[in-house]
């Protein structure tokens, strides 16, 4: 989990998700082809900590970097603390934030399915060599996005 940090213990108290959703922001073309590269849109999650809770953030951006700075910017705008940006995605697939409350750690995954997205993070955090308990892993944000 590149973005991976510590959480708070009293995240485990609870979860709230905020977001928004999103809708399709490609339109008609053959598979892979995109009309018009200037309404490329990507979308990313993060999350942060607010007193007794973990809550999750969904942002649009032009670009992945974008989307990303804007989690972080409506994350610390809402008042919360630890704020990151966990994934991004400009492609057809599901992101998503997830927390392990066993090992205090939360990122971010992709994949076809949230799920896959959930497995991803689970990956990513035993190749950066963290301890991270699998079966407690739950989704904090995910959303699926066809861009």
């Amino acid at each position: 989990m590149p973005s991976t940090r510590l959480v708070s213990a009293i995240m485990a108290a609870g979860v709230i998700t905020a977001g928004i959703s999103t809708g399709t922001a490609w339109a008609g073309g053959p598979g892979g082809v995109v009309e018009n590269a200037d309404d490329m849109m990507s979308a990313a999650v993060g999350t942060g900590v607010f007193i007794d809770n973990l809550v999750g953030f969904l942002a649009l951006g032009s670009t992945n970097e974008e989307a990303m700075a804007n989690v972080v910017a409506q994350c610390q705008a809402a008042g919360g603390v630890e704020c990151s940006s966990d994934m991004a995605t400009n492609m057809d697939n599901c992101i998503g934030a997830f927390a392990d409350p066993v090992n205090m750690i939360s990122g971010g995954g992709v994949g076809a399915t949230i799920e896959e997205a959930r497995q991803n993070a689970i990956q990513r955090a035993i190749d950066a060599n963290m301890a991270v308990s699998a079966p407690d892993v739950f989704v904090v944000i995910a959303d699926c996005w066809e861009p």
